[in-house]
């Protein structure tokens, strides 16, 4: 894959990219500091955020390794 046309690896979506597969991975966390607070919970808790990938789904990463390898096999 080709890396996106960016001055800056920044998180979001300001970026500009030559293909949809370059969204793919990088997917951001958020800390869930506040929530954690007013539950008591006494640990780093994080959201990642799937809706980010271009179809919001965690098997954007899965589905586009399945098709590399079915074309680098000439399939």
């Amino acid at each position: 894959m080709n890396k996106p046309v960016t001055s800056a690896r920044v998180p979001g979506r300001g970026r500009v990219f030559n293909s949809i597969t370059e969204t793919i991975g990088d997917t951001p966390l958020v800390r869930l500091n506040k929530f954690a607070r007013e539950k008591g919970i006494v640990a780093n808790l994080m959201a990642k955020l799937e809706f980010f990938n271009p179809i919001a789904s965690v098997k954007d990463r899965i589905g586009v390794a399945m098709i590399e390898a079915l074309e680098e096999a000439g399939k």
